[in-house]
């Protein structure tokens, strides 16, 4: 199976998430996406407002019926209260798949330029490959090249690059020790939602329909979240 990893607060889970989980599932032809809320982020300790419980329920109601999605507790608050490290979680699924899987870490490319402050991130580039989605509004090759190399972690470079007919981006990644991974980069998705701004939005009881899910939506005013 071609599996992802899709981790992240999830708070709330939105349209630009499913975005996304779709383009990645479709380029890259995954069989599975693991939405996995995360209990709590070592570079952003205090950034859910939702518990984990409320954002496990929602994940759940906004993947609907694509039968490629799938909620997870991988990221589960850890019981002696440390944060979750994705290397940790990207470690440990893998002992649990078959040696026939392929595992994929799916991020946004706001998340992707902060790779290098991750906890043991020049390892993690090369636990699995990585997908990673552009940001709304077109940009060039070279732009995206060179935000890639000032984004990897010292020893980590690229090593090849592929321009798909898909406009699907490859680049090869390799360090000093001679491990070799690869990154995808998906191209613009035109799905420009922030979770601040509709937890804002919620708050200011001005939350457009295009942004959630309607069951999302139901789910926040039945359980009085973001208010």
């Amino acid at each position: 199976m071609r599996i992802a990893f899709f981790g992240g607060t999830f708070d709330p889970p939105h349209y630009g998430h499913l975005a996304i989980a779709r383009a990645a599932a479709d380029c890259l032809r995954l069989d599975k996406v693991l939405f996995a809320p995360v209990g709590k982020q070592p570079l952003k300790q205090d950034s859910s407002v939702a518990s984990f419980e409320d954002r496990v329920a929602m994940v759940r109601l906004a993947i609907g019926e694509d039968t490629r999605f799938e909620v997870s507790a991988l990221d589960a608050p850890r019981p002696d209260g440390h944060p979750n490290y994705t290397i940790d979680t990207i470690l440990g699924l893998k002992k649990s798949l078959s040696p026939q899987d392929q595992l994929f870490c799916l991020i946004g490319a706001d998340s992707f330029l902060s790779v290098s402050h991750w906890y043991r991130a020049a390892e993690l580039l090369f636990a699995c490959d990585f997908i990673v989605a552009g940001r709304p509004g077109a940009e060039r090759l070279d732009v995206v090249l060179q935000n890639a190399r000032q984004t990897l972690p010292q020893g980590v470079r690229i090593s090849s690059s592929y321009h798909h007919q898909t406009e699907l981006l490859e680049f090869g990644l390799t360090n000093d020790s001679g491990q070799h991974s690869t990154l995808f980069y998906l191209p613009d998705l035109h799905e420009e939602v922030s979770a601040t701004a509709v937890r804002s939005s919620v708050a200011e009881r001005s939350l457009s329909n295009d942004a959630l899910p309607e069951q999302v939506s139901e789910y926040i005013r039945a359980h009085h979240l973001y208010y």
